[in-house]
């Protein structure tokens, strides 16, 4: 006898895209296009469970357009037979009192799913299904766990069903996430035995780990969130079939998730127009279904450098992608020997660079930090355009 079960989890519906802004509602119905997918799946095949292991949305306050998306979607999966849990993540839940509460804590209120809120202990919910007794359970993310510690750490994970099954949302040990050295991070010591199978979110790169006959793993995020996830092959969630004894059936399911890719372009002083070089170059790669980034590069002088129009090429070529990124912040002049009257004297791009990486090294904020990282990046390239060093 066994039962069947959904995960799911960085869903990061309604996220907050601070690039990329010509394209805003379609990026944004690229994340709500995927998480349909899994609606649907959901719908057709009927499991027992959904775990949604933190991070359904990309901020604490998503527009109402997508929370009644969500909340119809989880009327008709509830409707449908399946039992939905979840947990929020380091995006969805709030930080503070003064942020209220989690846009989860809206859904639960519906009846449609069960959301362990708190932060400070493993919450649980028994379930009967067939003659199984399951219990589920699980800890939403705390904002206020320090660096390095284990947030499971003294925690009771309960274990008191035929089937144990636990949620949380935290890079583990050796599963590396992109903050994994600025944040909590769990320790396998913190499991007990008789779990079988336990549902994380946060790391967005589908991965899977035996403890014994504990089986742990990330389903990855549902849509690529940032370049960082360009050379994910797929992007997806984990369908699974739970016995008394473990896990017996596992399947990765994928989703049609936007593709991303990004060339470096190396600009020499024997290409008489840039411009040109670069336009006739990118238009190979020409795809309106991806997101495409070029990261253009090199040392010129500067009669050579003022023949590069960034706005021209993107002109060019912008209807030839979903979206186009071009980066420059690496294109420099070539031969131009500054020399500062003493240690403390800073260009303007340096000192700009030195404030932006003081306040980046300060912000403990995950999503504040790559907020801060975008304007660093944009800072400087507008200073470059502006003739700055």
């Amino acid at each position: 006898m066994s039962i069947s079960i959904l995960h799911t989890a960085d869903n990061h519906l309604d996220p907050k895209i601070s690039r990329y802004r010509y394209r805003l509602m379609d990026r944004k119905r690229d994340f709500w296009s995927v998480f349909k997918e899994i609606i649907d799946y959901t719908l057709k095949y009927k499991p027992n469970i959904m775990l949604i292991s933190g991070d359904l949305f990309d901020r604490v306050d998503p527009r109402n357009p997508p929370r009644t998306k969500v909340i119809q979607a989880f009327r008709s999966i509830h409707e449908n037979g399946t039992k939905i849990f979840m947990i929020s993540g380091n995006h969805d839940g709030a930080k503070s009192i003064s942020e209220g509460m989690s846009p989860l804590s809206e859904i639960a209120a519906t009846g449609y799913a069960e959301f362990f809120s708190s932060v400070d202990e493993v919450e649980c919910k028994h379930i009967r299904i067939a003659d199984l007794d399951v219990c589920i359970s699980g800890i939403s993310y705390d904002h206020e766990a320090k660096i390095n510690s284990n947030p499971l750490e003294n925690k009771r994970i309960p274990v008191e069903g035929d089937i144990n099954i636990f949620m949380f949302h935290y890079s583990l040990e050796k599963f590396r996430s992109r903050y994994m050295y600025s944040e909590p991070i769990v320790f396998p010591s913190s499991f007990p035995k008789n779990l079988h199978y336990i549902a994380c979110g946060h790391v967005h790169r589908y991965m899977c780990k035996r403890y014994g006959e504990t089986l742990l793993c990330y389903p990855g995020s549902s849509e690529r969130l940032s370049f960082q996830e360009e050379r994910d092959r797929e992007k997806g969630f984990i369908y699974l079939e739970v016995g008394l004894n473990g896990v017996e059936k596992i399947n990765f399911i994928p989703v049609k998730a936007r593709p991303m890719k990004s060339i470096r372009i190396n600009i020499s002083e024997n290409i008489s127009n840039p411009s040109y070089y670069i336009v006739d170059l990118l238009n190979k790669y020409a795809n309106k279904n991806i997101i495409f980034r070029a990261v253009v590069e090199g040392e010129l002088s500067l009669e050579a450098l003022q023949r590069y129009d960034r706005n021209e090429i993107f002109r060019k070529l912008v209807d030839k992608f979903f979206i186009l990124d071009i980066v420059d912040d690496k294109l420099i002049l070539k031969n131009i020997d500054i020399i500062p009257p003493d240690d403390s004297y800073r260009s303007p791009i340096q000192e700009f660079k030195k404030y932006m990486e003081t306040l980046i090294e300060k912000e403990r904020d995950e999503e504040r930090k790559k907020l801060w990282e975008d304007v660093r990046e944009m800072g400087e390239r507008k200073l470059r355009e502006a003739g700055g060093f």
